[in-house]
């Protein structure tokens, strides 16, 4: 899986006007998912849906199979982040998204 998407990687960079329209494919592979769990912060604060890497690992096998298979059937959907302001200074703030834990092994995934 990692040749498919390094390969990925490298026609995007040498056509960089090219369009991707079926991504989905290259991140549903459950090796991958399962390093990007092992690659998440586990001090993070929880997204909407109150999940921490903790919580996750109970059943990770389980809950890795149910994410590549909604991924491979198109099933997946993230879900909306939540929204945190960050004092800039100055008294201004910086919008930031905390999005669920599920979405981030997804987003590890294809970054």
């Amino acid at each position: 899986m990692a040749t498919r998407l390094t390969r990925f990687t490298q026609k995007a960079r040498e056509e960089p006007r090219e369009r991707f329209t079926a991504l989905m494919g290259l991140v549903f592979d459950p090796e991958g998912l399962h390093a990007s769990f092992e690659r998440q912060n586990g001090r993070k604060a929880p997204g909407v849906d109150g999940v921490r890497k903790a919580d996750y690992a109970v059943g990770l096998e389980d809950r890795i199979d149910d994410l590549s298979g909604r991924l491979r059937r198109m099933g997946y959907r993230p879900n909306p982040s939540r929204r945190a302001y960050i004092p800039k200074g100055g008294g201004r703030y910086r919008p930031l998204g905390v999005p669920c834990f599920e979405d981030r092994l997804v987003q590890s995934r294809t970054g």
